[in-house]
């Protein structure tokens, strides 16, 4: 009976944590919408023993559904779209995008810490790359920054060409460079060759990432 490598059974933790976080974006829109079901409910039984029906509140309750609507239409499409990071081995990514889709991934682990996540300003960068490996390491090097903050601090991660390859910017305003190493994902980041420089003189953490 063949056994798991661990590379694999990484790459499957990494896709059930980001699932399970999705599940539960999807069960917080679905709260929200029964919740407004409910009020219309409520202002339908008041209507019905002779009370008026106020169009304000009735509007304000569809707003507020067609609003978790937009959202979990954006969670469905960003889960989709990392289902299908799978479907090629290497291809030609753009890092921007895939970046900004792992941003999107990762803010509930940002937002459970209460730590903002934002993206710098960033001009498209593309390399071939397994976009589902390069995904799995922007997240560790995400939430290994995010475990070097604090309640209130906000990480911002970019993106940038460089000579043979491309380089992730992690900063915090006010703080130390948040990301040390690449101890924490240093078998991924082995296999994809990369690695972790810190400038302390600006507090940031460049993940450096040579072209495939």
């Amino acid at each position: 009976m063949s056994q798991t490598t661990p590379e694999v059974r990484e790459g499957l933790q990494f896709f059930g944590r980001i699932s399970a976080s999705v599940s539960h974006e999807i069960k917080n829109v679905f709260a929200v919408i029964n919740e407004s079901a409910g009020l219309i409910e409520d202002f339908t039984l008041m209507a019905e023993r002779g009370m008026p029906l106020q169009p304000e509140k009735l509007k304000s309750v569809a707003n507020s559904i067609q609003g978790q609507i937009r959202r979990g239409d954006g969670i469905v499409k960003n889960m989709n779209a990392f289902a299908h990071s799978t479907d090629e081995p290497v291809r030609e990514v753009n890092l921007t995008e895939t970046l900004s889709l792992t941003v999107a991934l990762t803010t509930r682990l940002a937002d459970m810490k209460q730590i903002g996540l934002t993206m710098s300003d960033c001009e498209p960068v593309a390399m071939r790359a397994n976009p589902f490996d390069l995904m799995q390491l922007l997240h560790s090097s995400i939430a290994a920054s995010l475990d070097s903050l604090s309640a209130g601090d906000t990480l911002v991660i970019g993106v940038k060409q460089t000579d043979g390859g491309a380089s992730f910017s992690l900063s915090s305003p006010g703080k130390d460079a948040p990301l040390t190493s690449e101890e924490t994902f240093s078998s991924l980041a082995q296999a994809m060759g990369a690695s972790v420089v810190r400038d302390e003189t600006n507090g940031t953490s460049e993940l450096h990432l040579p072209a495939a």
